[in-house]
């Protein structure tokens, strides 16, 4: 007699395969471009953001490292307005950490693109840099 998984054990493991998926990318595609400078690993995090590409996105978030407090399903929770045009206008490194102020538009409900200048912080953590992920 063979027992059948229920709808629900399908959907928990459906989802549980998908983080593992979401984990092993993330991590795969982080190690690939080893030795990025913190412009490039900025404009690759940006324009994974712009794309929706959550894999390079979470891949590139310091809190996603390993001893980090970011899982894929907190990850999921951070969210955030779509951006587009998004330009580095300056950097500012001071020893393993960088401040680096962007200038993009950022989609904002009904009065759509809007023009918007952020500063955000990045980590090095083992020779390589990460967007600083904020607590929420």
């Amino acid at each position: 007699m063979r027992i059948q998984p229920s709808s629900k054990e399908i959907v928990r493991f459906g989802k549980r395969a998908l983080m593992a998926s979401i984990v092993a990318l993330a991590v795969s595609g982080a190690a690939t471009v080893a030795g990025e400078s913190l412009e490039q690993r900025v404009q690759r995090y940006w324009t994974a953001r712009s794309i929706n590409d959550v894999h390079t996105v979470y891949g590139l978030e310091s809190a996603a490292q390993p001893g980090g407090w970011l899982t894929p399903d907190k990850y999921q929770q951070l969210g955030g307005l779509p951006v587009r045009e998004v330009k580095i206008v300056e950097t500012k490194i001071e020893g393993d950490n960088a401040t680096v102020t962007l200038q993009g538009q950022v989609a904002v409900g009904t009065l759509g693109w809007m023009p918007q200048t952020l500063t955000e912080d990045w980590v090095l953590i083992e020779g390589e840099w990460y967007h600083q992920t904020p607590q929420r």
